[in-house]
């Protein structure tokens, strides 16, 4: 509860922690408000309080042109494979020209429903990467 605080307090949704042997954590926050005083909310699971929307599904689309890389270069894992849950704003591709990379990040929070381009593929501004399926 106190980091979800803290990540509220600073205005983010997600924090993305990630090493050179490819390990991951991550963690992502409802935007509802959260009590600052401390106490907890103890009707939060109530039918009442419940933010209820139906499943969508959100396009990723490239931000730039580049060639397509799916999974991370320095430990060659998959950055987003099909059924891995992304929060807003993580990593789910990277674009690359010659040096330089441009990262692809998540728009919404959700559920990687299917992946649309190919590792390598030449890009281009706007094409369709990934969809996200969220609730």
């Amino acid at each position: 509860m106190q980091i979800s605080q803290w990540l509220h307090a600073a205005g983010l949704s997600s924090l993305e922690l990630s090493n050179a042997q490819g390990t991951h954590f991550r963690i992502c926050v409802e935007t509802a408000e959260m009590p600052t005083d401390g106490s907890e909310q103890h009707n939060a699971l109530e039918p009442s309080s419940l933010n209820i929307q139906a499943e969508t599904n959100v396009t990723v689309t490239a931000p730039y042109f580049g060639h397509l890389l799916l999974h991370n270069p320095a430990t060659k894992e998959a950055l987003a494979p099909v059924g891995s849950s992304v929060c807003t704003g993580a990593i789910v591709a990277i674009l690359e020209i010659e040096d330089v990379t441009i990262p692809v990040t998540a728009s919404s929070n959700g559920i990687v429903a299917d992946v649309l381009a190919k590792e390598g593929e030449l890009i281009g501004y706007g094409q369709p990467i990934l969809t996200l399926q969220s609730s």
